[in-house]
């Protein structure tokens, strides 16, 4: 890695933990207060769209851990069928990560929603990349060598790589419109 890169890290990770810092100070009998502003989903819908944004994680990962479970017509354990599903499960355990410090908790503090808000669309259209890869390498495969005697089993599979990739960029979408708002 280049020491120009380094730094740049380096800098970027300082940022972050001033950031974070800047608004959490200690009273006088040594308890840490955070004092910076706070903040909810706009609108009276708020604790509606945090529930619908935790259910929408819930049926995307549900999805995933499925297709997983699936043994696709002999193409378990190949490479083009394991590297996709592990991309996924990585953006999945990302987007979970980030939408959990989101959606769980009534009011969230600005960095939290900074450093959180910015990578849920990124972890959603990665999960899509990689069930799209998944889905279009495991239909190569079934081109070439057939469907192996179980045509349900790797319609289904087939079925829940594309489900899954719709479930990331609807839950993008849905994130979108979300307004966020300073609460008092």
């Amino acid at each position: 890695m280049s020491d120009s890169r380094r730094d740049s890290q380096t800098s970027k990770r300082r940022e972050r933990q001033k950031e974070r810092f800047r608004d959490i100070m200690q009273d006088t009998e040594g308890n840490v207060i955070y004092t910076g502003a706070m903040h909810r989903i706009a609108g009276e819908e708020g604790h509606s769209a945090r529930v619908r944004m935790l259910v929408l994680l819930v049926i995307t990962a549900a999805i995933v851990i499925s297709s997983g479970c699936i043994d696709a017509g002999g193409a378990m354990g190949a490479f083009y069928v394991i590297f996709p599903y592990i991309g996924e499960v990585s953006s999945l355990f990302a987007l979970a990560w980030s939408a959990s410090k989101l959606f769980v908790p009534a009011e969230i503090r600005t960095y939290v929603l900074n450093q959180s808000g910015e990578k849920i669309p990124g972890a959603c259209r990665m999960l899509s990349i990689f069930a799209i890869a998944g889905l279009i390498l495991s239909a190569v495969y079934l081109m070439r060598n057939g469907m192996g005697g179980e045509p349900a089993k790797n319609i289904l599979y087939l079925g829940l790589k594309l489900m899954a990739a719709l479930a990331a960029e609807l839950f993008r979408k849905q994130y979108s419109v979300l307004k966020w708002e300073q609460s008092s």
